[in-house]
């Protein structure tokens, strides 16, 4: 599995290299400072994954994931954050795969790596030990601005976005809600369509957005994980 890594600092970029090249299935085909040089690597390394230091001066980690969507669509971004905040949502809608905070142990940056690789998405450490968990708040109501647009959505439609932000394909969904998978796709349409979103990772964000996601201790693994449908 070859990984380029990117941050403007050196001595992160050293340190990250030597944690994945411990490992017999991970390879650091390259790294980069600046964007001369992720153009270079991306060109020439071809990578099956992408890691980023967010906390870096001179480069734009939301712009850094735009270009390697349209330079390498099949490498998905882990992007490492120093805390939750604001830059969340920014680096979402960019498009990256995975978020971890970058105080993570090894063991959960390699399992993040592996899995964002694998085709899975990650989604995300809040403060301390905490990670957000695509589900329903605990009380059962949905929170946040722009709660009222759901009175738009029959109750199916509500289960289908629940369902898409906790990461469920459409046949997952068939599965789960007992229905066929077209008329799953015919309540994804119907439901973006209602919410004025032009896609399933817009229909995360919103679902983000509005707090139907909640905080939730480690699971057995240590991540959270959703596989991308």
């Amino acid at each position: 599995m070859r990984i380029l890594v990117i941050s403007d600092r050196t001595v992160i970029r050293a340190g990250y290299r030597m944690l994945f090249e411990g490992k017999p299935d991970l390879e650091v085909s390259g790294d980069a400072g600046d964007m001369p040089q992720i153009e270079n690597s991306v060109n020439g390394l071809r990578p099956d994954v992408v890691v980023i230091d967010s906390e870096t001066n001179s480069l734009d980690a939301a712009e850094v994931i735009q270009f390697l969507g349209a330079a390498v669509p099949s490498a998905p971004a882990l992007v490492l954050v120093g805390e939750f905040d604001d830059q969340v949502q920014r680096l979402l809608r960019a498009g990256a795969r995975g978020l971890l905070l970058n105080r993570s142990s090894p063991a959960e940056i390699v399992a993040a790596v592996r899995l964002v690789a694998a085709g899975y998405s990650l989604l995300f450490p809040c403060r301390g030990r905490r990670l957000v968990d695509w589900s329903a708040p605990a009380d059962g109501e949905e929170k946040g601005p722009g709660r009222e647009r759901l009175g738009r959505l029959t109750r199916r439609e509500v289960d289908v976005l629940r369902l898409i932000a906790r990461g469920c394909s459409n046949a997952e969904i068939a599965d789960v809600l007992f229905v066929s998978e077209s008329t799953v796709k015919s309540h994804v349409q119907r439901m973006l369509d209602k919410l004025d979103l032009r896609n399933r990772v817009h229909a995360v964000i919103y679902a983000y957005e509005i707090g139907m996601v909640r905080t939730a201790g480690l699971a057995a693994a240590g991540l959270p994980v959703a596989p991308v449908g």
